[in-house]
Parts: C-alpha cells; structure tokens; sequence
C-alpha cells in the first residue's frame, strides 16, 4: 500500500513522481547489486541469532493473482480475510485460506482495505475513488469521490460510523460512512500522506507522510485531535518518507515504518522515542502490534539490497522472534493481524498473499544441571519439561483427539509441553452412548502410546496433573477428591459436575487441598468470541448465542449439551447475569438472561432441524457474530499452560454462575417459566455443597 502504482486504470494518466519512483524501484529490482561478505555474514548471523525462537508458518500461499497485491484487511472475528489488487479484491476464509468470492471493480489498485463494524460490508480504496460492497454478495453499495489522486490507506472509527482515508493528493479526509460526506481533516504542502491511524479511543488521528521520489527529504510522523483538528505533536521525524503507523492495543503508543528501514515506537503522551527496531535491511512498509503489546510484525521491501522480509520481534528488547526473509519474492508491500494475534496475512509485488499463523509464546525452558558436572558452574543445556498427564475418563471422543493433540508431534495439531501417559478407563453405566464407547475408545487411544491403567490410584503415582474426561457429570466430585488431594492440577471436561452443588463442592475441595481445578466448554476459546472478551467492539451489550441441546435425563437439561451455548454466552457478557426465565417445547429452548445494568444475553437450545454453533454480539461498536467451533485445540493451548503454570483462565465465579444459570433455567421451567433469580439457585446448592465436603474430608 505504500508504493506508487505502475500502471493506472485506462482512464488515468501518470503522475510525474510515481513513473520516477517505479522506474527507479523497477531498475533496482532488475539490476541487484552483489552483496559483500561483510553484509552476508551479517545477515546469517542475524538469522543465527532469530533462529527458531517463534516458529511462525505460513498456513497457505494465496495465489491466483495477475498483478502486485497491495492491501490486506481482516474482519473483526478472524473469519474472513481481503485481500486487493489491480481492478478486485478477494474474500478469503481467515483461517485455512480458502477462496470465497472474488469482486471486480474499475477502481484501480485497491491500495486499502477495511471491514465495516459488523463485518457485513467491505471497504476499498483506489485511484480517486472509495467503495463500499456486500461481503454477503458482493454488491457495491455506495460510491465516495473527493480525493484526486490514489488513496493510500484507512483507518475506520473506534464507533464504526467514520473512515479516516489517506491520499498521495497530500491530504486526510474523514468520511461520514452514513452519508458519504467527506471533509479534509488533515493537509500537507506537498507531501503524499501514506498512512492513517485512530487512536483505540477515537480521540487521536495519526499520520505518516513523505515523498520517496525525494531520497534526502525526511518522513513525518503527526498527531492529531481528532474533535478539534488540531495538531498535537509532531514526532522525531524518519529520515526518509514515513509509510505507515499503527497504535498499540492500549493506545499508548504508536509506532511508525519508513524508507528509511527502521520501525520507530513513541510514546503517544510525551511524544518521545521509546523504542527502535532496525534489523530489516531494506525500507519498511507497514508494522502491526499484536495483542497485548509486547509483540509486533513488520514488513519490508523495495531496493536491491537487503531481503523482502517479515520480522516478528518484542518490544522491549528489540530483538527479532522470527525471521521470514524472502519468502516473498517481491518487496512485502502490506499486512493484516487476525484480532486474537493467532494469525497474520502478508502481501506483495511478487503477486502473492501468505497467511500465517503465529504459536503462543514458548515458556521459558527448564535448566537441567548435570550430575555430575566438570564444570561445576556451566549448566547442561536447556530442555522443556514435558509434563506427565493422566486421564480419567474413556466414554467422550475427547479422549481420543487430546491425546491425538498433545502426543503425535507429527500431526498438524501437535501441541508440545505435556503428554498423555495414562489413563483409567471409566462410563457410566446407566447411560448407554458412555457404555457402548469404552471398548473400542480403549482400543484406539493406545495407538497414541497411551496406556490403559487399572486403578486410580496407579494413575496418579505416574502423572503430574490430570484430564477428567468422564462424559457423565455425576461422579466427577468422587473422581477429582482424590487428584486434588494429591496436588494433582485437573482439566475437568463439560460438564464440570451432575449437579451445582457437586459444582460448588469441587471448588471447595480446590480451596481446601490448594491444588487449582477448571472447567471450559472448548467453544470459550474460538477466535470470535475471545475477541469479543478482549474488547475488540467495545462493551457487550447484549447477546443471543445458540448450539445443539440434546437432553440426557441423568442430568439438568442445559448441562449435557447446552453447555456449549451457555459458554458462549458467559464468555462474551461475562458474569453478572441476575435471573433467567425460560421458554421450553419439546423441540427447542428460549433461555433469556438479565444482567446487571440491563442488559440481556439469551440462549436457544437446539433439538430439531438445522443446528450448529455461534450467535450474535450487540456491541457498543456494531452488531458481530459470535464465531463458531474451531477445534479443540485453542482449549488445550489453555489447559497446557494451566497445567504449566496453575492459573485458570475462567473464574470460579464465573463458571459457578454458568451452571447456577443453567440451574436456574431447570427451575424457571418447573414454575411455568417465572423468572428465577441465581443468587437464590446457588444459596440453596451451597448449603448441600458444604455437607459433600465435609463428608469428603472428614478424618484428614
């Protein structure tokens, strides 16, 4: 997005320094200089120091196009990723890459990209001209003129109701996305304005601007307020044009790329420099903070020497995490960030698109000292601990693809840190989809070098924390007394107990032996929905969530399946919910939710016709789907790193609320659909928790 086209539409002349910067770009890229040895040994040792330190990959090569591709966008779940091109742009799907929809537009280079709020409609900018099309249809909406030369990037509000578009016409304008009214906020003498930024708040606007036709002029970085159009500050200035910038999740910082091959981070309240990354060798054309802060990505490309490369690299050491050097095979000309960081998507002038996906942090390895050491101070080599898991439990398919997960390092999956070395085999009797799976289950799971143990007991003496997988809820207290009173952290599989009180209970035995416990439905850590936790559209409004609700007459109604749903309701409002009434008929469930402050989340359960998992957020910042089932492998990155570490991810509170609404809802039933309130649920299951309890650790 940062370099001047090289051709335009039949329609529109060149401009006398984009034909000088592609004709100088051009010659250089034809014409590569011989590195020195110097430079080459400098490279490979900044490649030694990289090494292996975050193994990002790239999950597909998006190919197809004919021409340079200049921007990327995601939407706001992670869903759907765009990419543009000369006269189209594409809708992928934002996880595995495939093609949905190709839109055509006489439009020029698409140079920018961005969602709408709600992710229903796409945003693209080119020669002159926005547009606005149908993600559904592709269907182009509405027209924006005003600019007069081509649009180099955008920004959309925090509230979702303005665009922010930068232009090589010198100026910034800010659309009213509602009546597609535009006024020039921002304007420099002469200079393009290449890049465009909102503050996380919607108060600040930030630019970054430049000529690269004129090599000994320098880059600008502004800030502006963004009610007043007033000019904040002016940052230390790049040393060559400036391309883009981008605000860190908390807004307090900004950082800025350049021609001059350095990524600069300010402090977006004092206006100094806090930070400089200088390890590409070739100009950098877009930089990205992932979330959280502490990390970033940052694109480089255009000038014979040095690489097309993507750095992923920390903030506060400057020091590079991954390197991805000429994996494009053209300048890296701009990149996108799924919002719950796991993926990003790079494009470039090689006419090609790479989406990639980025591993949680590694945690820091464990030094081994040797026996008998020669040198009593050098430690032996650094080795991860690979933590030893039992599993109680052998009646779900959970079984099978967790230990699938956690052992096989040859599967796509593989998650490192733990393995599965056992486990005690249990159903339950009375329910016959539990009984009919043990057999072949134990058949099966020892293909993933998991042994079948006789007794409890045996499999405790040889793990280090625990996956309570038993499908039946109803003897999980029993089951998990016994790990927590040896230390023994537990997963423990949905649903956490057959009843609130034995819910209670186990919280109780966690407090009591001081050994950490959780429970999760895997639906809690899709991408969509984390990203609504983590803010991404502002406060949760409202929600209406729905998946499969099988019933299973052991059990509370909503707790056998309904679970899942109810998840994905607590996981976007977060706790606080006051009383529930529900609406029942043999075929579906209607359960609404009053929260604190008024808000409203419901949940329908689903037991005939078409089904499946998601929902819908009402949001401060627009109206988003939940996201849906991706897997059970971002719940087993949490369990991993609860086993690692013994922190949960979901509260106590939290979870105790899930299955006292859910209690509530069984109860609200019983009395015709009156609302009951949950603080009266969880008081009567508290006072039968106690007594489990105390039956269970009297004699100690």
């Amino acid at each position: 997005m940062i370099f001047r086209p090289a051709l335009l539409s039949s329609l529109a002349a060149f401009t006398l320094t984009s034909f000088l910067a592609i004709g100088m770009n051009l010659a250089q890229e034809e014409k590569p200089k011989a590195k020195p040895v110097a430079g080459a040994a400098k490279d490979k040792a900044k490649k030694d120091e990289a090494g292996e330190k975050l193994a990002v990959k790239p999950t597909k090569r998006l190919a197809g196009f004919t021409d340079w591709v200049t921007s990327a966008a995601f939407n706001g779940d992670g869903s759907v990723v765009a990419t543009g091109t000369y006269g189209r742009f594409t809708i992928w799907d934002g996880r595995n890459g495939d093609k949905k929809r190709d839109i055509a537009a006489k439009f020029g280079r698409f140079r920018a990209l961005v969602f709408s709020n709600d992710d229903s409609q796409v945003i693209g900018g080119g020669f002159r001209k926005i547009g606005i099309w149908n993600v559904s249809d592709g269907k182009l909406t509405k027209e924006l003129s005003g600019h007069r030369a081509y649009i180099t990037d955008f920004a959309l509000s925090p509230d979702g109701e303005s665009l922010a578009s930068s232009s090589e016409d010198a100026t910034v304008r800010i659309w009213n996305l509602k009546t597609g009214e535009s006024t020039v906020f921002a304007k420099e003498k002469e200079d393009p304005i290449m890049g465009v930024a909102f503050s996380p708040d919607g108060k600040l606007l930030a630019t970054a601007s430049g000529d690269d036709t004129r090599p000994t002029q320098p880059g600008y970085v502004k800030l502006y307020s963004v009610d007043s159009g007033e000019l904040v500050r002016e940052f230390g200035k790049h040393d060559r044009v400036a391309t883009k910038v981008r605000f860190s999740p908390d807004g307090k910082l900004l950082a800025s790329t350049s021609f001059d091959e350095k990524v600069l981070i300010h402090d977006v309240e004092s206006g100094k420099p806090v930070g400089l990354y200088e390890e590409h060798g070739r100009p950098t054309n877009g930089v990205c903070f992932l979330p959280g802060g502490d990390r970033l990505v940052s694109i480089g490309g255009g000038r014979a020497v040095g690489h097309n490369d993507v750095h992923v690299w920390d903030r506060e050491t400057s020091k590079t995490l991954a390197l991805l050097e000429d994996i494009h095979k053209g300048p890296v000309l701009d990149l996108a960030v799924s919002p719950d960081g796991s993926r990003f998507v790079t494009v470039g002038r090689d006419k090609m698109a790479i989406l990639w996906s980025i591993p949680e942090p590694k945690k820091p390895a464990v030094v081994v000292a040797e026996a008998n050491p020669k040198k009593p101070d050098k430690p032996k080599a650094t080795e991860e601990k690979v933590l030893r898991i039992g599993m109680i439990g052998l009646d779900t398919s959970h079984c099978l693809h967790f230990s699938r997960i956690l052992n096989m390092k040859d599967d796509k999956d593989y998650l490192p840190g733990c393995k599965v070395v056992g486990v005690y085999p249990k159903g339950s009797p009375d329910i016959e989809s539990s009984t009919s799976r043990v057999p072949k289950y134990t058949e099966d799971i020892q293909k993933f070098d998991v042994k079948v143990i006789d007794s409890l007991d045996d499999l405790l003496s040889m793990c280090d924390a625990v996956l309570l997988e038993t499908n039946d809820g109803r003897p999980h207290l029993e089951q998990v007394a016994p790990c927590l009173k040896a230390g023994k952290r537990v997963f423990i599989d949905k649903p956490i107990a057959g009843s609130l009180e034995d819910a209670i209970a186990i919280f109780e035995l966690s407090r009591h032996y001081k050994t950490p416990v959780f429970s999760s439905s895997s639906l809690r850590f899709s991408s969509g929905v984390q990203a609504l936790r983590a803010g991404s559209k502002g406060k949760v409004l409202g929600c209406a969530s729905y998946s499969p609700c099988s019933l299973e007459k052991t059990h509370p109604d909503l707790y056998w399946y309904g679970i899942h749903g109810v998840e994905s309701l607590f996981t976007a409002m977060g706790p606080g919910c006051v009383s529930v009434t529900r609406t029942n008929t043999p075929n579906f469930d209607h359960v609404a939710g009053l929260w604190k402050g008024g808000r409203i989340g419901t949940f329908r359960g689903i037991r005939k016709g078409g089904s499946g998992y998601g929902g819908t957020a009402f949001c401060e910042k627009g109206v988003v789907p939940l996201g849906s089932y991706e897997g059970y492998r971002p719940l087993l990155v949490e369990v991993v790193k609860f086993f690692q570490g013994g922190e949960a991810p979901v509260s106590e509170q939290e979870t105790l609320e899930i299955y006292a609404f859910m209690s509530a809802a069984d109860e609200s039933k019983r009395q015709g659909g009156t609302p009951v309130k949950l603080e009266d649920v969880i008081a009567k299951a508290r006072a039968a928790a106690k007594i489990q309890v105390d039956r269970l650790t009297t004699g100690e």
